[in-house]
């Protein structure tokens, strides 16, 4: 089985590395890519192969994450893509803003590096091919 492809864009290139890290530390077998903002990331998904996976940091320059998430759900090639927000608010209106636009999962990044472990183990432990819009309940991720 080949390993699961995950796009991932953050500014952060501290953050870039804690993510790959952590799941090498989890034996999950994963192939990463990176962009470091929204510009970047729509013109990834429209001049490669599609990932298995996209998570989105909420804070990014030219295109914060909710913004790139509202433009890639307008795509009709994207709209069963996989999103993930990936954010360091828990913030009830973040939450439902990235709800309503379309995300597949909202992830609050932990403060160390054994939350990030459990964090991607959950995202890796979902069933990307049939995923369909998550219940309210299921949509936020934490380390717990």
């Amino acid at each position: 089985m080949p390993p699961i492809h995950i796009l991932f864009a953050d500014d952060d290139s501290d953050e870039t590395y804690l993510f790959n890290e952590a799941f090498e530390h989890s034996g999950i077998e994963v192939r990463l890519s990176y962009v470091n903002n929204g510009n970047s990331l729509l013109s990834f998904l429209k001049t490669n192969p599609l990932p298995d996976i996209v998570v989105i940091d909420i804070n990014m320059p030219h295109k914060d994450g909710l913004e790139a998430l509202d433009e890639i759900r307008s795509y009709p090639e994207f709209v069963s893509l996989p999103l993930i927000i990936y954010s360091t608010s828990s913030n009830s209106k973040i939450v439902e803003a990235s709800y309503q636009k379309g995300a597949n999962l909202f992830v609050v990044k932990p403060d160390n590096f054994d939350g990030m472990v459990q964090v991607v183990k959950k995202i890796a432990a979902v069933n990307w091919k049939n995923k369909v819009k998550p219940n309210r309940d299921q949509f936020v991720i934490t380390e717990d």
